[in-house]
Parts: structure tokens; sequence; C-alpha cells
């Protein structure tokens, strides 16, 4: 699983951006999730309609089914973590682009700036991996054009690739082999349930998860 947010200035190019990424992700075979914040917001469950009358009616959830797609309307009394919740519904797609969230500090991010819109860094350097501007930004980080789509694909697959998780998996000390495919499963569920915990330090490089059964012995008295 790979998180990356698009942030910047309302009206900079976000939204075009992540529209453009997407077909080029899947064309090169990942499965691909987007996240919107909408700090202000939103309207999902219009008034009248049945599901904001289960809603106002006092359900915890409300589920909308159709033949080809779900949304799913949940009440949730604490401030959500937008890393809790890719790991409770995202844990086996390969890119999450997250619109927004420039104030999350643990996601990498990609800032978008367009002339006379948004000429102005909002994030730290240190928090940035790249920059997409439609004019000349002098600042040591890679910078691409919003017509670069290829090219900015093809950086973060590069930035994907060191980040590459080894899997082994040994039962009762032996070493048991496992196909690419298991292994991404085990990666994906894996770093999921870990990005949805609380006060985890962003891209830990060693995840150690041990599972420990033993039978208890019944004794008769």
């Amino acid at each position: 699983m790979n998180i990356f947010a698009i942030v910047g200035h309302s009206e900079s190019g976000k939204t075009r951006l992540i529209s453009q990424l997407i077909p080029e992700l899947k064309q090169r075979g990942y499965t691909v999730a987007v996240m919107k914040h909408c700090p202000h917001g939103f309207e999902l469950d219009t008034e009248g309609k049945d599901s904001w009358k289960f809603i106002e009616a006092g359900s915890d959830a409300v589920s909308i089914l159709s033949r080809d797609r779900v949304a799913i309307l949940k009440k949730y009394k604490s401030k959500l973590n937008p890393k809790s919740i890719i790991g409770q519904y995202f844990s086996t797609i390969d890119v999450i682009l997250v619109e927004g969230y420039k104030e999350n500090k643990a996601i990498k991010k990609i800032e978008v700036l367009q002339k006379g819109i948004s000429e102005e860094l909002e994030c730290s350097p240190e928090e940035l991996i790249a920059i997409v501007s439609d004019f000349e930004v002098n600042i040591d980080k890679p910078v691409f054009h919003p017509d670069q789509t290829g090219k900015i694909v093809e950086y973060l697959e590069d930035f994907m690739e060191r980040r590459t998780s080894s899997v082994s998996l040994h039962i009762d000390g032996d070493s048991v082999p496992m196909n690419a495919f298991v292994q991404k499963i085990f990666k994906n569920t894996i770093l999921g349930m870990v990005n949805s915990l609380e006060d985890i330090q962003e891209n830990p490089e060693l995840i150690t998860l041990t599972l420990t059964r033993k039978e208890k012995n019944n004794e008769k008295s």
C-alpha cells in the first residue's frame, strides 16, 4: 500500500491531476483508490431521501447498494484519521491518492501550483516528494508540468520501488515459501492494519508480527 496526498490551493488543479494519474496507474497494472478531504463537510444523503431518513431516525450506518456500486454512510463520534480509514477499507489497494490533508505530516505529498492561482508552496519541503507546476519553481525537489503524467507516474514507481517490502513466513522455525501473489496479500493486509493504528511512526522499516499458539493442558483434578 502506497499513500500519496495531492495538495494545493483550491482550483490549483488537484482534481485534474488525480484524474490523469488514475488511468496511467491502472494501465501499468496498479489498483487505485482516491480519498477526498472535505473539511467543511459534504452532503451525500440528500434531505428527504430514504438514506437521509434512516440516519435521521438514529441509524449509526446506512449502506446503499446498486448493481455494481456500494456507498456506506457511517457516523463517527471522534475525529477521523485518514490512515485508519485507509487501513479499514483500502488495505488491498496498491496506490491511494488523497486529495487534501495537507496538515497531515504523516502522508507523503505532491503539491500542485498554478500560475495566477497558487504560486507559493504551502507545505514544507521536508513533507514533499515532488511539485507539479505550470511555471518554473526553484526548489531542490523534482518538478513536473501538469501534462507530464507519464513522468510523474514513473517517478512514483521509482519511489515505491525504493520502499518495496520483503515478506517472509516461518512456522515453528521452518521457512515457508510464498509466491508473489501471496506475499502481496500478506503485505497489504499487515500494512493496512498497521496504518490504521494511532501514533505509529511513518514508513517503519521493519514490522515483526508473532503469533504463538499453545494449547492449554486440561489437567483433571
